[in-house]
């Protein structure tokens, strides 16, 4: 059978209940909150980039350093997530 073929008619494809996807759902977050998670993520992201670069063609010991700063601002935006503030 390909792709293209179903099993159902169009017209039963049509009367076809589909369940509501939780996920669609907006945020629950204030834009607030939203806005600094989002910040949060780039510093985290922009940390994460040149502690890579420091780690390859500088220090790995600095590098080291850079990265836990860099999962610092993670765990921030973690928790602002899994608690929601």
């Amino acid at each position: 059978m390909s792709n293209n073929e179903s099993l159902l008619s169009p017209e039963e494809r049509a009367q076809v209940q589909h369940p509501k996807r939780h996920n669609l759902e907006p945020f629950r977050d204030s834009s607030k909150t939203r806005t600094l998670r989002l910040w949060l993520n780039i510093i985290f992201m922009i940390g994460a980039i040149v502690g890579l670069i420091v780690y390859f063609y500088y220090s790995q010991q600095l590098s080291f350093y850079i990265l836990i700063g860099a999962s610092v601002f993670k765990f921030v935006e973690l928790a602002l997530r899994i608690l929601k503030i």
